[in-house]
């Protein structure tokens, strides 16, 4: 068996849940129909969040998605927790390091990059939107984003390109490291 090479942590609200929405699975299944192999992991708390966030220690881990409801601030738990950008730098960092992160999470690309302020090597980018999105745009917009990243001639930013294409001009940035700031071909 391949190992995984994108790692999907969810943090659904409890409303989500019980409606039976949410982009986690689907976008796994998206990811095996193109030949990537990639795990799925419900974060409903804080203690879970750290457990899967071991996950992304894997080497072989390049892309860690993140999806959750989220704010300018950070983002929320299922245990409606919120996850500050300093939060998050103290659960994830230097776990993340070397890895690309990409929230579907609203609005979050308006705040993320206070990740690099903490830890310039907090990671090597970060794809995320700017304001609020569905989660059929993300699922979208991310399945276009990991079909275009088994692409050697792509360029991260080539593909938000394509992802604001899809579902809106803006909708989508790239927030580079100050450190090292490229992202993986995958599959």
């Amino acid at each position: 068996m391949k190992k995984q090479e994108v790692l999907i942590i969810e943090s659904r609200s409890d409303q989500d849940i019980y409606d039976g929405r949410g982009e986690g699975e689907t976008l796994k299944r998206i990811l095996q129909l193109q030949g990537v192999n990639a795990k799925s992991i419900e974060a409903i708390n804080e203690k879970m969040l750290i457990k899967a966030l071991k996950v992304a220690q894997r080497e072989n881990i390049k892309y860690v998605h993140i999806s959750a409801h989220g704010y300018d601030r950070g983002f929320a738990l299922t245990d409606d927790a919120i996850i500050t950008w300093r939060d998050l730098d103290r659960l994830a960092w230097p776990i993340l390091r070397g890895k690309c992160i990409c929230f579907s999470s609203c609005s979050v690309g308006n705040g993320a990059e206070e990740l690099f302020i903490l830890h310039k090597s907090f990671c090597n980018a970060i794809i995320a939107p700017t304001r609020d999105i569905s989660w059929g745009e993300g699922l979208v917009a991310y399945s276009a984003f990991y079909h275009r990243a088994q692409l050697r001639e792509k360029s991260s930013i080539q593909n938000v390109k394509v992802m604001n294409h899809i579902v809106g001009a803006g909708t989508f940035r790239v927030i580079e490291s100050p450190y090292v700031s490229h992202t993986y071909t995958i599959g």
